[in-house]
């Protein structure tokens, strides 16, 4: 090819040109677009939708920042005041002055939340305050409006307005041992706003007279006072209590009323944590020296 372009100066001319790389050009870059989580068409027929948090709130008023481990922003005017528990203030403005509450000390303590809230109260205009759960949990608020709503104790963890933290006990003996929620139960009560935490995604829905609504009993997390609560029996039998992992009995919500619902509890939470930690430290399974065990003999040899 050499020889040919040097002897025939067209041939290298038309060489030349076929062999010359096409102009670069940039592309544009398209970046993936987040999907957002919808609740699909065929569920959202049945009445069950997630929680959108800010739906049910003024946003001039209140923010939920976050997709998890949530933080509400709560803005307040002079005077006006927002009660927590201990411990749930991330930021606050420094025209905002805590202090403490400890009125009806009974009923919070009775419905596993501390005798004493943290109280937040704006002395001017513009104040906000940032309150977020103690544990892993996600914003749910209820609009109460004169209603009352029942719950897993320790659900609460924030309010704004007059709400109540007072407690209920269930005395029916197969609801409080197979119902999931044990004999104390938490109400929240009022005409406020109250916060409430939980975990996964948080739905809901509206139940008419009658209708039934069969939940797992650890994704229960509120139901409004006229709704029924109770148990079902699984079908499947044995198989199914040892092997399905779903138990004995399911919780069975019977309307009218409002119920909210999660896809994963602290409960599971907390044993799936336990059993990580266990499967990565046996030695603790054998009362090794990290649980306050024995230590070995060969340590105790050693002079």
């Amino acid at each position: 090819a050499r020889r040919l372009a040097s002897k025939d100066p067209e041939k290298q001319g038309s060489l030349s040109r076929t062999r010359a790389p096409a102009p670069w050009t940039p592309k544009p870059v398209t970046m993936a677009m987040p999907v957002a989580h919808v609740i699909p068409p065929s569920l959202r027929a049945f009445g069950i939708d997630e929680v959108q948090p800010q739906q049910k709130l003024d946003p001039n008023k209140y923010e939920v920042l976050g997709q998890d481990m949530q933080v509400l922003r709560i803005h307040l005017n002079r005077g006006e005041k927002a009660l927590a528990e201990p411990g749930a203030m991330v930021y606050m403005s420094e025209n905002v002055e805590a202090g403490c509450d400890s009125a009806k000390w009974w009923p919070r303590c009775m419905g596993c939340e501390p005798c004493c809230f943290a109280t937040f109260e704006a002395k001017g205009d513009g104040a906000y305050v940032g309150l977020t759960p103690n544990r892993p949990a996600k914003v749910l608020p209820l609009v109460l409006g004169g209603r009352r709503f029942l719950g897993k104790k320790g659900m609460y963890f924030a309010s704004t307005g007059h709400v109540d933290v007072d407690f209920n006990m269930d005395l029916n003996p197969v609801t409080c041992c197979c119902g999931g929620q044990g004999m104390i139960r938490q109400v929240l009560k009022g005409d406020g706003i109250a916060f409430i935490g939980a975990m996964g995604v948080l739905t809901h829905k509206v139940l008419a007279p009658g209708e039934k609504l069969i939940v797992d009993t650890n994704s229960v997390v509120a139901w409004e006072e006229t709704v029924e609560y109770g148990v079902k029996k699984n079908s499947g039998g044995l198989c199914m209590c040892c092997c399905g992992g779903e138990g004995f009995f399911s919780t069975q919500l019977t309307g009218p009323g409002e119920v909210y619902v999660q896809s994963y509890s602290h409960a599971k939470f907390k044993q799936y944590a336990v059993d990580w930690y266990l499967g990565a430290h046996p030695m603790t399974r054998q009362g090794g020296a990290a649980f306050g065990g024995a230590a070995p003999a060969a340590e105790m040899d050693r002079s």
